[in-house]
């Protein structure tokens, strides 16, 4: 879930940069943006569960419900850090960094754990973080913007 966040709030990064009207503004746009995107897919994967556990959910579909709120929330957070230090033209220049960072980290981490050396792991990072930047264009040119 948060890397579907950051992916979804860095194509809206892209595509309302300049429209971008105040800080206040666009950290409610990424709250918002970040938790409706996590609910929507809360919603989806209960319901799949249901429909895959015959009408009951198991506690650890539930805690994994839970987890992903919190990780849309934990991106939110983090994307919003640079609104409270910076103008909104920065902020958002800024927030788009944090994001890409988050992304490769991430990959660069879950390729650690799977038990990749350093150098395998950072090009994990930057293939992974390339193909985000792939998605975001896609999503951003096929929304017109």
């Amino acid at each position: 879930m948060a890397l579907y966040a950051c992916i979804v709030l860095a194509a809206e990064f892209v595509a309302v940069a300049d429209r971008a009207a105040d800080e206040l503004f666009t950290v409610g746009v990424i709250w918002g943006t970040a938790v409706g995107i996590a609910l929507a897919h809360v919603f989806a994967f209960n319901l799949a569960a249901r429909l895959f556990a015959g009408g009951r959910l198991r506690p650890d579909t539930r805690r994994a419900a839970w987890a992903q709120l919190l990780a849309a929330a934990v991106v939110a957070a983090i994307v919003s850090v640079p609104f409270l230090f910076l103008p909104v033209g920065p902020a958002v220049d800024a927030s788009g960094f944090v994001l890409a960072a988050l992304i490769g980290v991430t990959a660069y981490v879950a390729s650690r754990e799977a038990g990749a050396g350093r150098a395998r792991s950072l090009l994990d990072g930057l293939i992974v973080l390339a193909i985000a930047m792939a998605i975001v264009s896609v999503k951003v040119g096929l929304s017109g913007h």
